[in-house]
């Protein structure tokens, strides 16, 4: 008996990795969107949908070539980047015309985000041009999930041993994946290793010293996420290119600026 396919173009359509990509970003944002006409008791809920939901768009839009280590660390990312925007969006001003343009900009940046992960997933296979620019993308995105996630962080005024603690939890994955970024190796080396634990015990240990101090939690984050930015361009030229005294200074002048502007806004009176 002869079957007839009545729609023989849609069922031979084979979908490209950069619709799967652009279909995951339209439908995090649509949720995201929908997440402020939610009551408050069901935003945690919401926000561990979105979380899961980035987790497994993330595996279908890079399957084919996980392998070894990216299994796990390509997918970190983007999981910290839409739960911590998630979590800042529920800060800002309960007004359309503020959580609009956040909703446009965070489905720009998902898109960019996974753009950056297959990068690194190419790239840890054959070598591509595109793998230094990829970094830059990745410490950029890295530097924005960690703000949203410190910021809501302090945000709570937990004692510092909790602040300590979050913050180890935030920062120790994501020094994992930048640093392994600069190798691409199918495995976490020791040396990146070494690295995440040193650079998660400095932050954290920051982060329970500026508990003590009147920040505000934007510049409590802001000083924090300072701190990972030195530490981790350090840590990758240390691992690609060598220590250079240039270098060095360059990262230090940044600094010295943030925390200038940290000290000058700080209110120290009552």
């Amino acid at each position: 008996m002869e079957v007839v396919s009545f729609f023989p173009g849609f069922t031979s359509y084979v979908i490209t990795k950069r619709q799967k990509l652009i279909l995951m970003s339209f439908f995090l944002t649509v949720v995201l969107v929908a997440t402020q006409t939610v009551s408050e008791n069901l935003r945690f809920y919401s926000i561990g949908f979105l979380a899961v939901s980035t987790l497994l768009l993330a595996i279908f839009s890079l399957w084919g070539e996980l392998s070894g280590a990216k299994y796990f660390l390509l997918l970190l990312l983007p999981v910290y980047f839409v739960t911590g925007a998630s979590l800042f969006y529920f800060l800002l001003p309960v007004r359309w015309l503020t959580r609009l343009p956040f909703a446009f900009l965070f489905g720009i940046s998902v898109y960019l985000l996974m753009l950056t992960a297959n990068i690194y997933n190419v790239a840890a296979i054959r070598t591509i041009a595109l793998h230094r620019a990829a970094r830059a993308v990745g410490m950029l995105f890295t530097l924005v999930a960690v703000f949203f996630l410190i910021n809501v962080l302090l945000s709570l005024h937990y004692q510092f041993y909790l602040n300590a603690l979050g913050v180890a939890l935030i920062v120790g994955p994501l020094y994992t994946v930048q640093l392994w970024s600069a190798e691409l190796e199918d495995y976490v080396s020791r040396k990146v290793a070494l690295y995440t634990g040193i650079y998660t015990l400095v932050t954290a240990q920051m982060a329970m010293v500026f508990s003590f101090w009147p920040l505000e939690p934007i510049n409590g984050a802001l000083i924090l996420v300072t701190v990972m930015y030195v530490l981790l361009g350090v840590g990758q030229f240390a691992i690609t290119e060598g220590l250079k005294r240039k270098i060095i200074f360059e990262y230090i002048g940044v600094a010295s600026i943030v925390a200038l502007i940290v000290l000058v806004t700080t209110r120290w009176g009552g």
